[in-house]
């Protein structure tokens, strides 16, 4: 079967499959304000959408044109794994054609990675991501949270905090934004600009959740909504934030506020348990299961010659270590 991807208006992601924000037409939107080159394919088959690609592209001094997919493509749930592979290779044959390089970091399918065993070049391993799954009762995912998680929102939820929701304000210099910021810039961890988040709630929905104690915000939380899922996208906390273990009650209220609108995951970022294994236990706390995410693979120039001699040095070393 000849795999063909073709041009399409925006991302058709197909039925069954979740849509990461990442392949979702808002981040599309939000780039493309941010001077981004955007374009989007599908692979469809007697009219059934089976994979879709929301495509970056931009020129890379000394290098050129290069194609960006950042999780994804996004494929059909029950694909067989032959067509899975096919796919994906087809796909980045096709953006060969017009770019000098296209980066792909793929979401697997049923425990499968499209890249897997691929004659691309390995630049990073896949990491995991934490997901929350929204499609239990409110009772059931209460249960859920972990017992010192749960003890947390317990004390936080009677600590006189007063909370508020809402979306985020088209402000520059809003609080949040502003808080979040000089955190960065103290802990020196790398995040999308403030503009991103600006422009998404410019062209998409997001939902913020705040604390606040004696009139001023303690602590607050930033999500992105891009059905059928949202992300975490920042947060900050003061002092008293903590000692009231603000995060857990915004967070707790987050959860009840997006499933009401009818989402059905929630995802919480990548876990790194090396580097901030206080975070990642806060993320799993909420119930959340660390979901596999697919290798970063490049095609470029040499780039396949240089895997192959990469793939023949483990090869041999596996046979000396015997």
């Amino acid at each position: 079967m000849t795999i063909v991807w073709t041009e399409a208006d925006l991302p058709r992601p197909p039925d069954g499959a979740g849509l990461p924000m990442q392949q979702h037409p808002t981040h599309g939107a939000v780039c493309a304000a941010l001077g981004r080159s955007v374009r989007w394919l599908d692979w469809h088959e007697n009219g059934k959408v089976l994979g879709s690609a929301q495509v970056l592209s931009r020129n890379w001094s000394l290098v050129g044109r290069v194609a960006l997919i950042s999780r994804g493509p996004v494929f059909a749930p029950d694909l067989p794994e032959g067509a899975l592979r096919d796919a994906h290779a087809a796909l980045i044959n096709g953006l060969r054609a017009d770019h000098r390089g296209v980066i792909v970091t793929p979401e697997p399918v049923a425990g499968v990675d499209p890249a897997a065993g691929g004659p691309w070049l390995s630049m990073m391993t896949g990491g995991h991501v934490a997901r929350l799954s929204l499609g239990s009762d409110a009772c059931t995912l209460r249960a859920g949270l972990h017992q010192k998680w749960r003890n947390r929102l317990r004390r936080s939820e009677s600590a006189g905090l007063t909370l508020a929701e809402g979306p985020l304000p088209d402000d520059p210099a809003h609080w949040l934004l502003r808080e979040e910021a000089a955190q960065a810039r103290a802990r020196r961890y790398g995040r999308l600009p403030p503009a991103y988040a600006l422009a998404w709630a410019r062209a998409g929905e997001t939902l913020l959740v705040s604390a606040h104690a004696g009139g001023r915000p303690v602590a607050g939380m930033l999500f992105l909504i891009h059905p059928p899922w949202a992300s975490y996208h920042l947060g900050w906390t003061s002092a008293a934030g903590r000692a009231a273990n603000a995060h857990n009650l915004i967070m707790w209220r987050a959860i009840l506020a997006l499933k009401a609108q009818g989402l059905t995951a929630l995802e919480l970022g990548l876990l790194d348990t090396e580097n901030a294994p206080d975070l990642a236990r806060f993320k799993l706390g909420t119930g959340a299961e660390g979901v596999p995410l697919g290798a970063t693979t490049l095609d470029a120039p040499g780039s396949q010659a240089v895997a192959a001699l990469a793939r023949a040095a483990a090869f041999a070393l596996s046979r000396i270590s015997r």
